[in-house]
C-alpha cells in the first residue's frame, strides 16, 4: 500500500482550486480522446476506472482495481477490443478502450463485470456509443442505479449528500482489496 494514513499525514485532502481546475481540463481532455477514437476507429469506445474516494487516486489500489478489471475486460471482449491505452489522470488511472460491437450490448457486458466481479462495485465502466455524447446509461437499459459501497442507497445520493466520511469509504475499499488479495493469492505492487 501507499503511505499509511495517520493524524500528522492524512492521505485524504480536500481538492484545491488547482485540483478543480485539472479536473475540469481532463473533462475536456477526455471528450476528445474519445471523440478522436470514435474518428479513427467507429466503434463504441469503454473507459474505465476505480470509483476511489478523496483526492489521491492514482496509488496502488486503483491500478490494480484496474489492473484486475482490464483481464476480465479481454476475456470477455477477447478479438473484439482493437485498441486498450491507459493515462494517469486526476481521476486515477483511467483505461480506454475501442471495442467492436454495439453499444449497448457492451453495457449489459460491462454492468455484468461491475455487478459480478469481486472488485467490479469499485470500479465505472462507462460505453460511448459512435454517435452520441454522453455514455449509455443504466437507466435507459432497465438497471437500477448503482448501490453505495456502505449503505443500500443510490451511490450518487450518498456521494451528493456526502452521506459516509471519505475515510470510512476508503476503509472499506482498503479491506475489500485486501480480502481480494487474499483470496487470490495477489499482494499489492
Amino acid at each position: 500500500m501507499e503511505k499509511p494514513r495517520t493524524k500528522e499525514m492524512p492521505a485524504l485532502k480536500r481538492m484545491t482550486k488547482e485540483g478543480y481546475e485539472e479536473l475540469v481540463r481532463y473533462q475536456e481532455k477526455k471528450c476528445t480522446i474519445i471523440e478522436n477514437l470514435h474518428k479513427v476507429h467507429m466503434y463504441p469506445v469503454l473507459t474505465v476506472r476505480a470509483n476511489y474516494p478523496g483526492v489521491e487516486k492514482n496509488n496502488d489500489i486503483t491500478r490494480l482495481i484496474n489492473a484486475e478489471i482490464s483481464k476480465t475486460i479481454g476475456e470477455i471482449f477477447k478479438e473484439k477490443i482493437l485498441i486498450h491505452e491507459v493515462y494517469e489522470t486526476p481521476e486515477g488511472p483511467t483505461m480506454f478502450y475501442v471495442v467492436k460491437g454495439d453499444a449497448r450490448t457492451l453495457k449489459e457486458n460491462s454492468i455484468f463485470i461491475e455487478q459480478q466481479h469481486d472488485l467490479g462495485r469499485f470500479v465505472d465502466i462507462d460505453v460511448y456509443d459512435t454517435d452520441e455524447d454522453y455514455a449509455v446509461g443504466r437507466i435507459e437499459l432497465s438497471y437500477e442505479p448503482r448501490k453505495c459501497f456502505l449503505c443500500d442507497r443510490a451511490a450518487k445520493v450518498c456521494a451528493k449528500e456526502k452521506s459516509h466520511p471519505v475515510e470510512e469509504l476508503v476503509d472499506y475499499m482498503e479491506e475489500m482489496v485486501s480480502q481480494y488479495l487474499e483470496d487470490h493469492d495477489l499482494t499489492l505492487k
